[in-house]
């Protein structure tokens, strides 16, 4: 059912705050979007996107593409449950991904801030994890590896990481079938990564996981994204109307 715009704002508020990272040693800003009529009182909490952005980008990567209007308009339409985003700011994303450590600040810094500081309902049916470009890499390689954590799982114009194509079968076995995320892939035809979401789509199909797979017109590109935000945080909140 839609909400109730009149009695409330009708456009979602984003704010940006600064958390101090004892594992990376450097504070890390976090933007945050509270949808329309959020209510800090409202029983059972609400569910938490995670958003990661691509390199050379910033937390308002997401914002900037659209997903701020895109979630206000499924959430006043009564299309989608309302949610909550979450957008980190990567700084160093110019370091190997190998030894880094922002999943563990992710993980064990900033979702347990989130949840001491919003009314979002905890447990990992409550949590998505997506990202674009670089994010994306991330998105697969911490849901993978930490299946305990979040349901829903996003990777858009995938990269991957050197190495996670070779750990990917690994990482799927290691998951009871029971708690195997939810999946969606999507890259451009034309984009300059497209052999490497195509082989992680076919490893995959091989495992027999479940998934969505979309290869769309398109380049690596912030045209791309913008086209498909609309797309993304419906999947996303698919999940939470009808669970896994």
């Amino acid at each position: 059912m839609p909400i109730n715009a009149q009695a409330c704002a009708a456009q979602g508020v984003v704010e940006r705050y600064q958390l101090e990272s004892e594992l990376l040693n450097a504070p890390v800003f976090v933007s945050v979007y509270l949808p329309p009529c959020y209510d800090e009182s409202m029983g059972g909490g609400y569910p938490a996107l995670y958003l990661l952005h691509g390199q050379t980008f910033d937390d308002r990567m997401w914002i900037d593409l659209g997903a701020v209007a895109q979630a206000d308009a499924l959430i006043v339409s009564g299309d989608a449950r309302p949610f909550l985003m979450v957008m980190p700011y990567e700084e160093f994303y110019y370091r190997e991904e190998d030894g880094n450590l922002f999943p563990e600040a992710v993980i064990d810094e900033i979702i347990p801030w989130v949840e001491r500081s919003f009314n979002v309902c905890p447990g990992k049916d409550c949590r998505a994890l997506g990202g674009i470009s670089r994010g994306a890499s991330w998105s697969m390689r911490i849901g993978l590896t930490r299946p305990d954590v979040f349901s829903l799982l996003g990777a858009h114009s995938l990269p991957t990481f050197r190495g996670d194509l070779g750990r990917l079968p690994g990482w799927l076995e290691a998951i009871p079938e029971d708690d195997m995320p939810r999946i969606y892939l999507d890259t451009g035809r034309f984009d300059p990564e497209v052999k490497a979401a195509y082989r992680f789509n076919g490893v995959l199909d091989e495992k027999g996981v479940p998934h969505e797979w979309h290869l769309n017109e398109g380049r690596h590109n912030e045209e791309y994204w913008m086209a498909h935000i609309q797309d993304y945080l419906r999947w996303y909140a698919a999940g939470w109307e009808t669970g896994k």
